[in-house]
């Protein structure tokens, strides 16, 4: 699990808004951080562009 100054990001389908994964990151090093990976989604089936909505985790 992340450890530190880290960021939750909850990837969604571009099409549908179907979450599809949830990672985390470092807030500091962000810069590099894509937004917008093309990913397959599970309803629509295909490949689609999700992109990525910072989040709190909750536990």
């Amino acid at each position: 699990m992340a450890h530190g100054k880290s960021q939750f990001a909850v990837w969604r389908c571009g099409k549908c808004n179907t979450v599809l994964k949830t990672t985390a990151y470092n807030k500091t090093n962000n810069d590099s951080i894509t937004k917008e990976v093309k990913k397959y989604c599970k309803k629509c089936r295909s490949h689609n562009i999700a992109k990525r909505k910072d989040a709190k985790k909750s536990s």
